[in-house]
């Protein structure tokens, strides 16, 4: 098979995006609103030295279609993208902003900054949501080469990119979360403190949303917890995740349930 060929008023240029498209590699769009299992919640969260980003591994439709899904991936080694809304169109959306980070470097031999990484999505949400019922709405954190410093940014169902200096939440336990992230952020926040507080606003989201799953020690599954910094992007261990979750479980059982006096 050889390389396609366009006439230079449909030439895609270093956009992987347009470039599927125009060969017919995207999903058409059509009806399915709810026929797919949704997506739930991600926070991310700045500290000194990154960022980082915890979220659950539930799909839930009109019942719980998966426990284990990941919803955070790595979009590039130093970029961290996580997605909530439609699960599948989701899965699919992360692996095309893979895929175009990577052809835009092997096309224009440099790599986009940060912030371009960021913006370079805003059209493809805009399009998959103001054309589709399966929307998606994503959240990208990422290690910032230029200035060394962790960025996070967010975006709205229209595809409107904008970056948060603190934190960020996506997904339906979003009140929930970011009222604990409110309470508990600090600009001088070092990674131990940035992993608990985020691992501290995941699991208030699964205790008040039914949507949203919280640690499962009965499956031991248990949600996703990645830094971003540096050293580029890393997924704790199970084991690290564990323990975390279990401070906090341990210590809501010890009080009954209630959260009362400081931020724990």
């Amino acid at each position: 098979m050889g390389l396609p060929l366009f006439s230079a008023q449909s030439d895609p240029g270093p956009s992987f995006f347009r470039y599927a498209q125009s060969a017919g590699l995207t999903v058409a769009e059509g009806p399915g609103e709810g026929h797919s299992a949704h997506a739930t919640t991600v926070v991310a969260v700045r500290y000194a030295g990154g960022a980082v980003m915890v979220g659950d591994r539930q799909a839930t439709g009109n019942y719980i279609a998966s426990r284990d899904i990941r919803k955070i991936e790595p979009a590039d080694f130093y970029t961290a993208l996580a997605i909530s809304g439609t699960a599948a169109r989701g899965i699919e959306f992360i692996r095309m902003a893979q895929l175009s980070f990577e052809h835009y470097e092997k096309m224009t031999d440099s790599a986009l900054s940060l912030e371009g990484k960021a913006n370079y999505l805003s059209p493809i949400i805009q399009l998959n949501n103001l054309t589709s019922p399966l929307m998606v709405i994503p959240l990208l954190a990422g290690w910032d080469l230029s200035h060394h410093v962790g960025r996070i940014f967010e975006y709205d169902g229209a595809g409107g990119c904008y970056e948060r200096l603190d934190f960020a939440t996506i997904g339906s336990g979003s009140p929930f979360a970011e009222s604990t992230l409110r309470l508990g952020f600090r600009s001088d926040l070092d990674l131990e403190g940035a992993l608990d507080l985020a691992a501290l606003a995941l699991y208030e989201a699964g205790d008040n949303d039914p949507s949203t799953a919280g640690p499962d020690f009965v499956r031991s599954l248990f949600p996703m917890m990645v830094t971003i910094n540096g050293d580029g992007f890393q997924e704790l261990s199970t084991e690290d995740v564990s323990s975390r979750f279990r401070v906090i479980n341990d210590r809501r059982t010890q009080s009954g349930g209630v959260a009362g006096g400081t931020l724990r």
